[in-house]
This record gives structure tokens, sequence and C-alpha cells, in this order.
């Protein structure tokens, strides 16, 4: 969850005014404030390689772009899209993230000429910075340093904040051609962290576990409440119980590594031993060196495949502090839901008159 102020988290719960912003940057420098968003919103999905969207409105004939230096032509500027609330009299603003602007369209519609704006956050630059030759990494490189000498060849003004690890890389090669974005993600993956750009445009990592403690804040319905609807999900289709990390960077006639994590929580609906049946599913990485590091990337990806059987897709008042992968708390009692939920998609509105949206997992520990 976003650092944000009690008595903001007091102010969305209930009636307030609304404040939003959309900047448009440049080389990292604010060029021009937009404030005339009529529609659309950010979706962050921590399941998605890019982990944030935009898509926008703007109703303004100013902005119509008209050549490639114009603020919202698709050629290098960025978007920062703010949403909060004012309180005590001043407004306060959560970055929902910054995102480049991919494709600009105009409409000459009833309200006017609509400048329909969508673009994604800044892992683009990776995807989009293929590599140009044979690129190599050598063996012993710490993997954050590995990830961030990847990611400042693409761009040498990356900000980071990677989690520390003592773990390091075996010989990497990155062929020319070859998709930097997952190379990047398939490292941190390997020592069981996620990799993502977060709300302030900042390449960041963290390692993946179950969420714990208390839930980071309560969606239900009633007075006071802000939870507006609620539908639950079931399926077992695509959920594994068992994640068995192989190595593949064994020396000849050695074994490789493995890494096995189980559900082994019998009260748990996917139970590995009980009725759900042994479901495993197999991961192969050629950056699994230790018998350690596979099982941290086993144990990383079955938190995230624990409690998919159960998801709800919940609708409510906009908190724009909440997170993908926030502890929440869900109650719905004719839905006959009261329980822990951790947050998988979140799409938060840039206008006042809609409400958030979002699709969660359920918390099995």
């Amino acid at each position: 969850m976003r650092d944000v102020t009690d008595a903001f988290l007091r102010a969305v719960a209930t009636s307030h005014q609304v404040a939003t912003r959309v900047e448009v940057l440049d080389n990292d420098e604010v060029t021009l404030t937009i404030d005339s968003v009529v529609d659309g919103g950010v979706t962050l999905d921590q399941t998605a390689a890019t982990r944030g969207r935009l898509d926008c409105t703007i109703v303004d004939p100013d902005l119509v772009p008209g050549d490639p230096d114009d603020a919202l032509a698709p050629y290098g500027n960025e978007i920062r899209a703010y949403r909060g609330a004012i309180v005590n009299g001043a407004a306060e603003l959560v970055s929902l993230g910054i995102f480049r602007i991919d494709e600009t369209s105009v409409t000459d519609g009833t309200t006017g000429l609509e400048v329909r704006v969508a673009g994604m956050d800044r892992s683009v630059r990776m995807i989009d910075a293929r590599f140009e030759d044979t690129t190599t990494i050598a063996a012993g490189t710490n993997v954050a340093t590995a990830i961030t000498t990847l990611a400042q060849a693409a761009w040498p003004a990356v900000q980071t904040n990677l989690t520390a690890t003592p773990l390091t890389t075996p010989l990497l090669v990155g062929e020319a051609g070859g998709d930097r974005w997952k190379l990047m993600q398939d490292l941190a993956a390997s020592i069981g962290h996620a990799l993502y750009f977060d709300g302030d445009g900042v390449l960041t990592s963290r390692p993946v576990t179950v969420p714990s403690g208390t839930p980071a804040i309560e969606l239900a319905e009633g007075d006071g409440g802000v939870l507006l609807t609620a539908g639950r999900r079931w399926t077992r289709q695509g959920t594994y119980n068992r994640v068995i990390a192989t190595g593949e960077n064994a020396a000849e006639g050695t074994t490789p590594v493995r890494g096995i994590a189980t559900d082994e929580n019998p009260a748990s609906p996917t139970y590995y031993y009980g009725p759900y049946g042994k479901v495993p599913r197999f991961y192969s990485s050629q950056f699994l060196t230790t018998s350690a590091q596979a099982q941290d990337a086993a144990a990383a990806i079955l938190a995230r495949e624990l409690g998919t059987t159960q998801s709800i897709e919940f609708g409510a008042l906009v908190n724009p502090a909440l997170e993908p992968d926030d502890l929440v708390t869900i109650r719905r009692e004719r839905a006959g839901i009261d329980e822990a939920h951790i947050i998988d998609t979140l799409t938060i509105p840039l206008t006042a008159d809609q409400g958030m949206t979002g699709r969660t997992r359920a918390v099995v520990t």
C-alpha cells in the first residue's frame, strides 16, 4: 500500500472531494498539466509482464497533436497520473504511475474533439530495447547488479530500488534480438523476486511471499463501508499445488539443482495430499545454480498459485493508495464472503464519477 496519511484513508472511505492531476513529462520534466480528462484510468496488474497501463480521454482542442513535437504525440513523452482527495483543505495525491505515450487517437464527438491517450509503464523502455548484439554478463555477478546493468544499458537514467541479495548469476548470454525485459524478470524470478516499475516510475524488486499480518484495509458493505459490488469465482483451471524448480546450468556429470515447494496445509482447498489431488508445476531456468536459489524460486511461484482457485471481482469506492499484492479483508454477507484476499489487479479511474474495480485471490496460509 502506498504511503498516505490516516486522514487520507478516512477521507476516501466517505464522501469527499476528489483530486486528480495528469502531467506530461519530457525527460522527467513536467511540461504540461492537463485538467480536461473526462474518462479513463490506470490498470495495475501484477500478473502481467507490464504492470501498469493508462487509458484516458481528454477534451481539449489545443492538445490535438499535429506534429511529432506536440505534447501528446507518441514519440517519447510520458504521462504521470495522480488520484487523491482534498484533505484538510489541501490535495493529497497518490502517483499511479508514469506511462509512455504509445498511441493517441482523435475523435470529433458530441462533446468536441476527444483525444484518447494510451500508454504503458516504463517497462516498455526495456521491452523495446531488445539486444542489438550478443550481450554477456559474467558468472558470479550479483543478481541485483546484473539487473541494474541490463536496465542502464537500455536507459542510463533509470532509477532503481532493488532488494539486496547475496545471490549471483551464472554466465548469462543475451542473444541479438532477445527480450531484455524478459531476461531481467527471469533473473528476478530465479531468486524469488518480482520485478516491476512502481507508481513513481522506479524499477523495483521485492520478494514474493504469501502476505500475512493485518490487512491493509477492509472492503465491506453497509454504513461506513466502501464495497459496492462483489462476485466470487471458483475454478481449478491453471492452479497448481506443488512447484518443482530445476536449474539448467549443471556441469557435466553433476545433478541439476532442484527446489520443491508444496501446499502442505491440510486446511487449504488445494492441499497436496488431499482430495484436490497432486497437481505439480515444473519450472526450469538457466539462472538457478544453487539448491537454495531453486528453493526460493519454487516458493515464490507457489505463493502466486495459492488461493487462485478462489477469486473475487469487486467494485468499491476509490482508494488510490491500494496496490496489487496488498492484503485486504472483503466482507459481503449476501454473497457469503468474509475473508482475507490478496489484490491481483486494480483499475483506478481518473474521474470522480466512477468506482474502483479489482480482482483478488484468497489467502491460504
